[in-house]
């Protein structure tokens, strides 16, 4: 971003040099989007795998800590009892490959908008232990999981208006 510099700040209102400022952001956004790659490398994929790596994650880690719970163990309060589980492995397999995802991801959308996005996982991971694994959600966590997707509808609806118009 190039920084503009007037020779009377205060005959430009802020407001104007501001709007300068954004226009040249957006236009860099826009070359830095135009110029994504496709297919597998296509950065919203990417984004989607990472999320889904995330997410898959997070039901083997619960699965791979409930079998090897151990409350007997002098170390069970660390958690490390469940290194044992060969599903807590795939796990942390799973977190590299989403961490490797979102670096890449990072490389051409810009955090303001991948990182709001990638919280879908925090809709995602509740309902599937609801629906996968029979946990309860209490109400007022319906109510954080409404205000989550009003969140995202508030991040994409510009980002899919900014993506039309390429």
């Amino acid at each position: 971003m190039k920084v503009i510099k007037h020779a009377d700040a205060s005959a430009q209102g802020a407001g104007y040099s501001e709007s300068i400022r954004l226009r040249e952001d957006d236009g860099a956004l826009k070359k830095r989007m135009q110029n994504r790659p496709t297919g597998f490398g296509n950065p919203w994929l990417q984004l989607a795998l990472s999320v889904a790596c995330v997410l898959v994650s997070e039901f083997l880690l619960k699965r791979g800590a409930t079998e090897v719970a151990d409350t007997g163990s002098a170390w069970s309060w660390t958690g490390l009892n469940g290194l044992a589980s060969p599903l807590v492995w795939w796990a942390i397999l799973l977190i590299i490959a989403s961490f490797v995802s979102w670096l890449y991801v990072l490389r051409y959308i810009p955090i303001t908008i991948a990182f709001p996005l990638s919280r879908v996982v925090d809709i995602l991971v509740p309902l599937g232990c609801w629906i996968f694994l029979g946990e309860l959600i209490s109400p007022l966590r319906w109510c954080g999981i409404a205000l989550v997707v009003i969140g995202l509808t508030l991040v994409a609806k510009p980002l899919a208006q900014f993506e039309e118009r390429l």
